[in-house]
C-alpha cells in the first residue's frame, strides 16, 4: 500500500469546534492546531494497518507559552516521542473514556504511532486497562530507546524504523488479530453494528464474555466503546460533507432521533454537531 500524507489529523477523532483537532475521512488528531505547525501523517505500510492507524509529526509553536490539546475519545491508543532541546522522552496515552487535556512543551518536536482500538495490547507490557485515562512515560518500545527513534533523520526514517522493528516483533511471536480485533475493525468499517449482542456473535462469545473480553482488549466497556465509535462516525460524516442533514446523519448511524445523537455527541467531545459544522465550514 503506498504511503500518504494527510492533511488533517485522525480517523478517530478530528479538529474539533473546541479547538480540538481534525479528521480526514475517519482520521484523527489531538493536537489544536493553533498550538503546533507543520502537522503531517503518514499511512503504514499495509502489512500494519491492521494495527497502525498511522503515524504523524508536529512542531509546538516557537517561543509560545506552555499550552495544551484536547484528547477526545476515539478508542486509539498513542505512543509519543517528545525531543525539545536535546531531551527526549516517549509516553503511552491509553484509551479516553471522556475529553482531557495534554500540556505541550514549547519548542518541542513530536512524533506519533496511532494503534486502532484493542491493537496496542499485542505489543505493550501494559494492561490496556489500566491505561484508560491515563499517560505514562515509556522508556522503552519494541526494544527501541527513544533516542534510537528521535535521531531518526526525518520523519519518514522515524516511521521506517518503527515500522520494520513492528514487523519484526509481530513475525516473531506470531501476532495476528484476533475474531475481537477484527469484529471491532467492521465496526468501523461498515458503521452499522453498534449493539453489544451483535458484536457478541461475531466474536462467537457470550454477551458476559464480550463484555469481558473488551474491557482487557481496549481499556473501555464495550457500551462506551460503541458510543465512541458511533460519535467518532457522525464526525467523519461531517468532515466528509459539512452540510449534510443532522436528521440523515442520526438516522444513518442508528440513533433513536437527533437528540439522541446530540447527547452522546456532547458527552464525549463537549461540542454538539451543529456546533461542530460551524467551525467546520468558517475553517473551510
Amino acid at each position: 500500500m503506498a504511503r500518504q500524507w494527510i492533511d488533517f489529523i485522525s480517523r478517530h477523532t478530528i479538529e474539533i469546534a473546541i479547538d480540538g483537532y481534525p479528521m480526514t475521512g475517519g482520521v484523527k488528531s489531538r493536537v489544536e492546531r493553533r498550538t503546533v505547525t507543520g502537522y503531517r501523517e503518514m499511512a503504514p505500510f499495509a502489512t500494519l494497518t491492521p494495527f497502525i492507524d498511522r503515524f504523524w509529526h508536529a512542531a509546538a509553536a516557537e517561543n509560545g507559552s506552555f499550552q495544551h490539546y484536547t484528547i477526545v475519545p476515539d478508542g486509539c491508543v498513542d505512543v509519543v516521542y517528545e525531543e525539545v532541546a536535546g531531551r527526549v522522552r516517549s509516553l503511552v496515552f491509553g484509551t479516553s473514556s471522556h475529553t482531557r487535556s495534554f500540556h505541550v512543551t514549547p519548542d518541542a518536536n513530536y512524533f506519533g504511532i496511532r494503534f486502532r482500538p484493542g491493537m496496542a495490547r499485542h505489543v505493550l507490557n501494559l494492561p490496556p486497562d489500566e491505561l484508560t485515562d491515563r499517560h505514562l512515560d515509556l522508556p522503552i518500545f519494541l526494544g527501541l530507546r527513544p533516542e534510537e527513534v528521535v535521531e531518526a533523520a526525518s520523519f519518514s526514517a522515524q516511521s521506517g524504523l518503527v515500522e520494520q522493528t513492528l514487523i519484526k516483533t509481530l513475525h516473531r511471536y506470531d501476532i495476528t488479530p484476533t475474531p475481537l480485533d477484527q469484529a471491532i475493525d467492521h465496526v468501523q468499517q461498515k458503521q452499522e453494528i453498534w449493539r453489544i449482542e451483535t458484536l457478541a456473535d461475531m466474536c462467537g462469545l457470550s454477551f458476559r464474555q464480550v463484555e469481558r473480553s473488551v474491557k482487557t482488549a481496549i481499556g473501555l466497556s464495550p457500551k462506551l466503546l460503541m458510543r465512541i465509535l458511533r460519535v467518532q462516525a457522525a464526525i467523519t460524516a461531517l468532515q466528509r460533507e459539512p452540510q449534510i442533514s443532522l436528521v440523515d446523519i442520526a438516522g444513518t448511524l442508528g440513533y433513536s432521533d437527533q437528540a439522541h445523537m446530540n447527547r452522546d455527541f456532547r458527552l464525549l467531545t463537549s461540542s454538539t454537531p451543529a456546533q461542530y459544522r460551524r467551525t467546520l465550514i468558517q475553517k473551510a
